[in-house]
């Protein structure tokens, strides 16, 4: 690549190898989506059984895996690597941030939202970096939980700025190699996910769509922004873009 490539190829990533956890709905579909159309070959891992059905409609294959479990993991990122290896990894799948006051939660909790979003982000960085012979690109998904915290979701901001800590240990190691990683830090994200976890405070009367747009842009955020940045950390217009943790929340922390 030199500096004067053309915009279409910078973007363009046909020949290309992806691996997408919890690619099924909200912000993993987004991001699939987005890197099938940009060329692409893009493996959907997910447990959810809609997963293969979404995965089919947007161009991608379906590989049915738990994040937590290690081997199927290193399975699904093995078959989506191929005989030539794999060029993206994107670390969507974890569990949501709801843990109630700190002094509630319980030590089989904590360790569960350890295990999901740090143990096993760690692995799949691992297992994908050892199948990226010609370097690559790992995208984490952290949260902007992770920088400033939050009243009732410790275990969760704990287990983000986990992610964000490895996201820039790994660049430094990985660079090296070819591989850049790199982290997404979303604010409020309008997904099915969100809608669940805001449920109970809609049925009291509390208006979530206020909740979910209240940014500074009152804009509400949308999987698909998310999307539109993980395309361009996958891309080479992210070529000299590696440590680094995008905060996409319209200014929600500025």
């Amino acid at each position: 690549m030199t500096d004067a490539a053309a915009l279409h190829d910078l973007i363009d990533l046909s020949g290309r190898r992806a691996f997408v956890t919890g690619g099924g709905k909200g912000i993993g579909r987004a991001i699939a989506t987005r890197l099938v159309e940009a060329g692409a070959t893009v493996t959907v891992g997910d447990l959810d059984e809609a997963a293969e059905r979404a995965a089919e409609e947007i161009g991608a294959t379906f590989a049915r895996c738990d994040i937590t479990d290690a081997a199927a993991l290193s399975s699904a990122i093995e078959a989506a690597a191929g005989d030539d290896g794999l060029d993206i990894m994107v670390n969507n799948a974890g569990i949501f941030p709801t843990t109630g006051p700190m002094t509630a939660a319980s030590d089989d909790f904590v360790s569960r939202m350890l295990e999901v979003n740090v143990r096993a982000q760690f692995s799949a960085c691992r297992d994908a970096a050892n199948r990226m012979p010609h370097g690559g690109v790992i995208v984490n998904l952290a949260s902007i939980a992770g920088l400033r915290g939050g009243a009732n979701i410790s275990a969760y901001s704990a287990s983000k700025a986990a992610m964000i800590a490895l996201t820039r240990a790994f660049a430094i190691e990985l660079g090296p190699r070819g591989i850049r990683v790199n982290a997404i830090a979303p604010g409020v994200i309008d997904t099915p996910g969100v809608q669940d976890q805001m449920g109970p405070l809609k049925a009291s009367g509390v208006d979530i769509a206020k909740i979910i747009s209240g940014n500074p842009l009152g804009l509400t955020g949308q999987p698909d922004h998310i999307a539109r940045v993980a395309l361009f950390l996958a891309s080479d217009l992210a070529a000299f873009v590696s440590g680094h943790t995008l905060v996409v929340d319209g200014a929600s922390t500025a």
